[in-house]
């Protein structure tokens, strides 16, 4: 993710930046109507930012990258993003043929070797 620059899809899971808790509260303003062209005009949403501090979190308004648009925000002038959607956890099975200094040396390996077979996980 290029931190930021991506759009927040507000169907899939939210979290901060950090990993901690979020979850939308409200979309305000309605969406614009069909046809509109400003790409200026954003929904601001209310989201809820869990605490690393207490037990009752915080409330921000955010924009459709995730970054702060409330007078918090806008007074320090954060422009980096403080929600990103969850990342999505991936396992599954890789064959690992080794490590070669060319591609001539993985290719003809590949083929004499049957490799070895790993269980990884990551997040995209």
């Amino acid at each position: 993710m290029g931190m930021g620059r991506e759009m927040i899809d507000w169907t899939k899971p939210i979290e901060t930046v950090d990993g901690r808790e979020a979850r939308v509260i409200a979309h305000l303003p309605d969406p614009p109507a069909a046809g509109t062209t400003d790409e200026r005009f954003f929904v601001t949403t209310m989201v809820w930012i869990a605490s690393d501090k207490n037990g009752f979190g915080d409330v921000f308004l955010v924009n459709n990258r995730g970054v702060g648009c409330d007078d918090r925000a806008l007074f320090s002038r954060m422009q980096e993003p403080i929600i990103r959607n969850t990342p999505v956890k991936r396992e599954g099975w890789v064959n690992i043929y080794g490590v070669y200094e060319t591609e001539e040396e993985a290719k003809s390996a590949c083929v004499a070797d049957s490799g070895r077979q790993r269980f990884v996980t990551w997040e995209e």
